[in-house]
């Protein structure tokens, strides 16, 4: 059974319509595997029925309705399916003449007819689909992003747009050379001259906040800017966050915010708190993308730093509009300074843009020392350009060779700590925030003990020796973190983070930097001259809620309604009315937890399995609860909903061995 659809299942006249109905096309499909998983041909075709509604023209619906209805007896409909997937463009003879799923039409000869259908109209065009080409261009003049040159990849959630170039010889792009404008312009131009740089030929510009703060591609010579055709612009697809890929690198940019309503947020956080943009971000950068977004209100001396991740696959920006300026003209310049050999090494090797943001990073001028490079003072979440040192960064870049590029360190997450909602925490959204391989993320929600746990193993590829990993404290209090080596070369860590809150991290240079409720731990190899790229693990949390733990490091209370009225992104978490405070028995055993609620009445009782109490004995023990739900409820449509909580009928009795039982077992009640 075929779960991948084929970039020729969509369209040219569809194509513009897949971000729109990708999202519920994933959700089916997933139904779609758990209904095959568990056997049920009946909800499997029911699927299929709604796949093939949402997107007519698509070739696997087709496919596995066929799939799904080889199971019945009668066997027309499957074959009439098969027919109409092959039509569509399900030409994959091998698949279908292997796939079990059709076991019982394999020795039909409709079927077997079929089978040699798909392999005769193998890579022939499919009917009434357009077919799709690349656009030729000459690099440094505009080029389009229009149907026919672009499909939709669904394995990443994007689209791929197909250009192609005429590219000048090496003569050409010397005589250009007097035109570059941008950073380090006299050394840039004399190894243009020499034919000891790249240039910007064959490097893309795509903007994407409708020219609001464009880089001018005229000050790099052979830099092609790229634009959006009217069937994007009238579906509102050539704004905010990038959503294509390209075989050529990028710089791009969206100097724009989301600045109403309660999810109010910069395009850099809206990535961080979304379920799906994290990795498609971690894919563009290994499509050789860099892009650059504005902080906006989330990184301001009123507000802190309102980050909860650290992710190095952009740049964000100190400020808001027109502050990515400086940033990108100092990576278009450092593109264009790579020697063509390097160049090419880089972006065949889909480190171009990793290799960058090492560059950029490794020459800011709060690095004084070589060894600074592995401190918070190259990494932080915003980057101001008063610290930018564009000159620096390009002679790195040029400084660069096939032969001493850095390796690229990615992360796994081998061990985390287990939580369960409505005992360890009550929001809707679990700890993990994503696991991308340059960076993890999680917010701390488990509140019962003062540590964080989690185990994670490093990779770097690429190098002949196997290397010593070095894992350094970006952000965060020293004091309060481990980071436990599980193998001699730290390629397996145990990273233990007790609680920070809401706190002011200490620089490097001993000033306090901006409010923040994060702490950053940064992962490296040294290759010859050269650090690798960052990868980092963060750990986010709440700065609504007021902590107090105990001596023991268990929890004493908690108190989540945020009386110092701090900012809490809704996405993560909901605003509570109450305060819960804990109770131990002697052994220091969880009994449960009293819950205030700040408009008063008589504290509820929660035992230690999160039941709500609702009889006692005399010992003052619950021997009856509840189980909980905790739900949103919206009350104003400019605010974010609020989180309540409702009894469940489900109850629950408790027994207990004697007296000194303060804790005891549970059983439904049936």
């Amino acid at each position: 059974m075929s779960l991948l659809a084929v970039a020729a299942s969509v369209s040219a006249g569809d194509v513009f319509d897949m971000p729109r109905i990708f999202p519920q096309h994933r959700q089916m499909q997933q139904q779609f595997i758990q209904a095959f998983r568990a056997g049920k041909t009946a909800e499997m075709e029911e699927i299929c029925r709604a796949g093939i509604e949402l997107m007519p023209n698509d070739p696997t619906w087709q496919y596995n309705l066929a799939c799904s209805l080889a199971y019945r007896a009668d066997k027309r409909e499957a074959l009439a399916a098969l027919d109409k997937a092959i039509q569509k463009g399900f030409r994959d003879s091998k698949a279908m003449a292997e796939d079990n799923d059709f076991k019982s039409l394999a020795e039909l000869p409709e079927f077997k007819a079929l089978v040699k259908k798909a392999a005769d109209l193998h890579g022939k065009p499919v009917e009434g689909i357009v077919q799709v080409a690349p656009t030729t261009g000459l690099m440094g003049l505009p080029i389009e992003i229009h149907a026919t040159n672009t499909t939709w990849e669904f394995n990443v959630g994007a689209f791929q747009t197909f250009l192609q170039f005429i590219r000048p010889d090496a003569a050409k792009i010397a005589e250009l050379a007097e035109a570059y404008q941008g950073p380090a312009q006299e050394a840039v131009i004399g190894w243009l001259k020499e034919n000891q740089a790249s240039g910007n030929f064959g490097d893309l510009y795509l903007n994407r906040d409708d020219g609001h703060s464009a880089l001018d591609v005229t000050h790099f010579p052979g830099l092609t800017p790229v634009r959006y055709g009217a069937e994007m612009k009238t579906r509102n697809l050539h704004t905010g966050l990038p959503n294509g890929l390209f075989d050529f690198p990028v710089i791009g940019n969206a100097s724009v915010a989301l600045t109403a309503g309660p999810m109010w947020r910069s395009l850099p956080r809206a990535i961080q708190t979304s379920p799906a943009l994290p990795i498609l971000t971690f894919q563009l950068m290994l499509s050789n993308q860099s892009w650059f977004y504005p902080a906006h209100r989330d990184y301001t001396p009123e507000d802190g730093d309102l980050f909860l991740a650290n992710m190095p696959y952009f740049v964000t920006s100190l400020g808001s509009s027109y502050t990515d300026q400086p940033f990108m003209q100092a990576f278009a310049a450092a593109m264009a300074a790579l020697r063509p050999e390097t160049k090419q090494a880089l972006v065949q090797r889909k480190m171009l843009a990793p290799v960058l943001q090492m560059a950029f990073r490794a020459t800011q001028k709060t690095v004084k020392k070589p060894e600074d490079y592995l401190t918070g003072a190259a990494h932080p979440a915003v980057f101001d350009a008063a610290n930018l040192d564009a000159e620096a960064m390009v002679r790195l870049a040029h400084a660069l060779t096939p032969d001493t590029l850095p390796p690229l360190v990615m992360l796994r997450t081998v061990a985390d700590a287990k939580t369960e909602s409505g005992i360890d925490f009550f929001d809707l959204r679990p700890e993990g925030l994503f696991d991308t391989p340059f960076a993890i993320a999680r917010v701390v929600r488990g509140v019962l003990t003062r540590d964080r746990t989690m185990t994670i193993e490093a990779v770097a590829g690429g190098m002949p020796t196997q290397p010593t990993f070095i894992w350094t404290v970006l952000q965060g209090d020293e004091k309060k973190i481990t980071i436990k080596p599980l193998t001699p070369n730290a390629s397996r860590v145990e990273i233990t983070v007790g609680y920070h809150g809401f706190y002011h991290p200490t620089l490097p240079d001993g000033s306090q930097a901006l409010s923040t409720s994060r702490v950053d731990i940064g992962c490296f190899v040294k290759a010859g001259d050269y650090y690798s790229p960052p990868s980092i693990v963060s750990f986010g949390y709440l700065a609504s809620e007021e902590r107090v733990y105990r001596d023991d490091g268990k929890i004493q209370s908690v108190d989540y309604s945020n009386s110092a009225r701090r900012y809490a992104d809704p996405a993560l978490t909901l605003p509570k009315n109450w305060k819960d405070t804990y109770e131990y028995d002697a052994r220091g055993r969880l009994k449960g937890w009293s819950r205030t609620r700040n408009m008063g009445g008589t504290p509820e009782r929660f035992t230690y399995a999160g039941h709500k109490a609702l009889l006692f004995d005399k010992l003052d023990r619950p021997t009856r609860a509840c189980a909980m739900q905790y739900l949103p409820r919206q009350q104003n449509e400019n605010m974010p909903p609020t989180l309540s909580t409702a009894e469940m009928t489900q109850q629950f009795i408790y027994t207990y061995a004697n007296d000194n039982d303060l804790i005891g077992k549970f059983e439904a009640v049936k």
